[in-house]
């Protein structure tokens, strides 16, 4: 008998009704009720009935969040930095299975869960009536269909930018529309990954296939059949954009009837400066701000007690990442030296505080079960700077090592508070540091390209181990090469274990050689070095109401939360 995938088994599990409802397509119903004054973020769900006690939705106002980044490009096929947190509100995905709940599935452009046929096998059938947005870029306002889906994947397979590409070329056997309404990909062979991955807003969000039939530029434009479409003349390259309702987004609320979303407009503003986003939230001028910690979450809520907290691992974490094709750092032992070299204690406790969050390993620690535990990483990678002093002058045969470093200036994800210590800590393990900093922009384009020795390195959110094992593979954690050469390059060996990971459909065993394969890297020297994740507390406004939460990124596919006030 066939092994059963991830999604078969949750699937067979107690789905709650509201998940159970998203995953048939008879509603995008809100998960978890939000308390007026917050909470943690365990999407457990407070009422069988959602959205209940916070009264009738509202339609209308403008929901608007901060950005302190570039675009650079809004093509949802080859974009990796800020602009995939939009995606989804513009475009679809044929099914998204939450990473951080894998219970829970939005079926978009698909109408239920695939139908199985085999290991390799996923059959999806269409949905009716999921109709493009009005638009003055010559796309016709029709229903997206199989085509569509077939064309998406088509133009991933081919572009050599494309955030996917490794995954479609590597892992899809083949993807064909028989018609308008069917749609089949096969895989090369079991994939434990495959349904998370082909929903993610990273790269699982398609355009209508006229963008790539006419050669229609997706850099700065687009339009989809999702809840929000592009206001004209609101593009902004540093980062701001106008998203307004699309009259013709196909989802109804199933506890009111009414068309989603509530909202008329979702705006995206630049402030680069943390103070500013804090002023900016404090005043009502923007609906969202992260607090660094929880101390700085009491200081808000003393002047707005009103406000919402959702408390949630981030997922997330700056690494020092290094280039093992290059020297220094083709010699193990100064990977090694660099790993010892690291107090990950120390940026805990000076950055968020003891209870703010955890050390990680290589796999960071809020992905649970698949990370390695805190006594077995105290073994495998302790601070001990004379045992990288030690390994240094062995390698070299003198007392410190000479090493050039890129990174960004800046303060996403406590950036600036992790470069002081680091700077510390490798100048006392013997390494003599020759900083290059950049602005944002120049360093992504640097580090996607792998144009460096060594960076101190910002990373998006990882809900799974495929990515953060992925780092240590030779084609880096898109698997293209972008970002990352990793030292499966230098050993074979490596390589083919990250491999026969993914290939594990048992949850368990799966568990269990991650933690050996983590092992293994440890043992020829990592050249990716995780230091630290946070607790995320990600603040709104009271007049936020029925914002999904407990699903990681799967929340921007729910559009069914709204505005009290009319304004946030």
């Amino acid at each position: 008998m066939a092994t059963k995938s991830y999604w078969q088994r949750f699937q067979r599990e107690r789905i709650s009704r509201r998940r159970l409802l998203v995953a048939t397509g008879a509603g995008a119903t809100g998960l978890a009720v939000v308390a007026a004054c917050g909470g943690g973020g365990d999407g457990t769900d407070a009422d069988e009935t959602p959205g209940a006690e916070l009264g009738d939705p509202v339609r209308g106002g403008r929901y608007i969040y901060s950005t302190n980044g570039d675009w650079g490009t809004i093509d949802p096929v080859t974009s990796v930095g800020f602009a995939p947190a939009i995606f989804p509100r513009l475009y679809n995905v044929l099914v998204e299975q939450s990473r951080r709940d894998p219970s829970f599935f939005f079926a978009d452009l698909a109408e239920t869960l695939p139908e199985q046929v085999d290991e390799e096998t996923y059959n999806y059938t269409i949905r009716p009536g999921v109709k493009i947005a009005p638009n003055d870029l010559g796309i016709p306002e029709r229903d997206l269909d199989a085509f569509d889906a077939e064309s998406w994947l088509k133009r991933i397979s081919e572009d050599e930018r494309a955030v996917h590409r490794a995954f479609t070329n590597q892992w899809l056997q083949s993807f064909e529309a028989s018609d308008a309404t069917n749609f089949q990909i096969k895989t090369a062979g079991p994939y434990s990954y495959f349904l998370p991955r082909l929903g993610s807003p990273l790269g699982g969000c398609m355009p209508p296939k006229e963008f790539a039939e006419q050669e229609i530029s997706l850099e700065s434009q687009g339009v989809g059949a999702g809840p929000f479409r592009i206001q004209a003349g609101t593009f902004e390259e540093t980062g701001e954009i106008i998203l307004e309702r699309n009259t013709n987004y196909y989802r109804m609320d199933e506890r009111t009837g009414e068309q989603l979303p509530y909202v008329d407009e979702f705006q995206a503003v630049r402030l680069d400066d943390r103070s500013a986003r804090r002023a900016a939230f404090q005043t009502n001028q923007i609906s969202t701000y992260t607090a660094e910690t929880a101390d700085e979450v009491t200081e808000i809520r003393a002047a707005k007690p009103d406000l919402q907290v959702f408390e949630d691992p981030s997922n997330t974490f700056i690494a020092f990442s290094m280039n093992p094709t290059k020297p220094p750092w083709d010699n193990a032992d100064i990977r090694k030296a660099a790993m010892f070299a690291l107090n990950r204690q120390d940026y805990v406790d000076i950055i968020v505080g003891p209870e703010g969050g955890q050390v990680n390993g290589l796999v960071h620690w809020s992905l649970g079960p698949f990370a390695l535990s805190p006594e077995e990483l105290d073994e495998l990678q302790p601070f001990d700077p004379e045992r990288s002093k030690q390994l240094i002058r062995d390698a070299t045969g003198e007392d410190t090592i000479k090493i050039k470093v890129i990174y960004p200036v800046t303060d996403i994800q406590f950036h600036d508070k992790h470069l002081p210590i680091w700077l510390q800590q490798m100048a006392a393990a013997g390494f003599d540091v020759e900083e290059d900093p950049m602005d944002f922009g120049t360093w992504l384009l640097r580090y996607q390209n792998v144009e460096y020795d060594a960076s101190l390195a910002l990373n998006q959110i990882y809900e799974t181990a495929e990515v953060p094992m992925d780092w240590h593979s030779k084609n880096g954690p898109q698997g293209g090469g972008e970002f990352a050469i990793g030292i499966g390059e230098l050993l074979p060996e490596i390589e083919q274990a990250i491999s026969d990971t993914k290939a594990i459909i048992d949850p368990e065993e799966q568990i269990a050689n991650i933690h050996e394969v983590q092992k293994q890297i440890y043992e020829a020297g990592p050249a990716f070095l995780p230091i630290m994740t946070w607790n995320s507390f990600v603040l709104r406004q009271g007049a936020v109401k029925n914002w999904p939460r407990g699903i990681g990124a799967s929340n921007l596919y729910l559009n069914d939360w709204w505005l009290d006030t009319g304004t946030a």
